[in-house]
């Protein structure tokens, strides 16, 4: 996986320097565009409506992340200006209707030896199709696997996160562990981690990992790779 040329397509799907988000459209398995996922961009950050729905959204659902804080407009926002807006690791997406209604978010991170995670997911209201964030899922793959060269997708879901488990397994990923964590808390903010022995667990809450090969993936889905999402923009 070349590094710098996957850091140079995520800096262009932000719109950086400066400019707008690429917008990808998401497919149904027939390849009918069911959606978009457009990346987050610099004009974004100062849309205040937009900040604030994303910190409701975040709070509402934080028994669904291992860390668990209410989220204010402030925080989120510097979250998306340092660690997204200035990471090139880390892609996050505003998920769109067909009509142009934004309905939640997804991401990816490019992890070490050229592996990503599917992260970041929150889906804050319900228009649009029903598969829209499941397929959102296999556009993201097909991004890392493909356009940006991992050998391998993972994802740690939160055990009590049924439906995010449901997307993931539907996508073809494998389970390959699950961990009994620990909880810790310090100013109001709840801390889920893996437990470094049993005699240290707390609670009776899990994290479930999964993964999938690169090759498995396009194997599976040989319409999605001959027609990439991104042609357009990287052809």
């Amino acid at each position: 996986m070349d590094i710098e040329r996957a850091a140079k397509i995520i800096r262009k799907m932000k719109g950086i320097p400066g400019g707008h988000g690429l917008r990808f459209p998401i497919r149904d398995e027939h390849l009918n565009v069911i959606g978009y996922l457009r990346g987050f961009d610099a004009p974004h950050l100062r849309d205040d409506a937009l900040i604030e729905t994303m910190a409701l959204a975040h709070t509402h659902y934080k028994e669904l992340f291992l860390t668990q804080f209410d989220v204010t407009p402030e925080n989120k926002r510097s979250w998306l200006e340092n660690l997204v807006l200035g990471g090139d690791k880390k892609m996050l997406f505003l998920v769109e209707t067909l009509a142009g209604a934004v309905v939640g978010q997804d991401g990816f991170t490019i992890r070490d030896g050229g592996m990503f995670s599917l992260d970041a997911t929150i889906k804050w209201a319900r228009d649009g199709c029903p598969a829209l964030f499941l397929r959102s899922g296999f556009e993201r793959a097909a991004i890392c696997f493909i356009l940006l060269g991992c050998v391998r997708g993972e994802s740690a879901i939160f055990g009590k996160n049924v439906a995010a488990m449901l997307n993931i397994k539907r996508m073809g990923f494998h389970k390959t562990g699950e961990y009994p964590l620990t909880k810790s808390s310090v100013n109001e903010r709840v801390t889920y981690a893996k437990a470094n022995d049993m005699s240290s667990v707390n609670t009776g809450e899990a994290l479930v990992e999964y993964a999938i090969e690169r090759e498995e993936f396009i194997a599976n889905n040989p319409n999605l790779i001959a027609n990439p999402c991104w042609g357009d923009f990287f052809p």
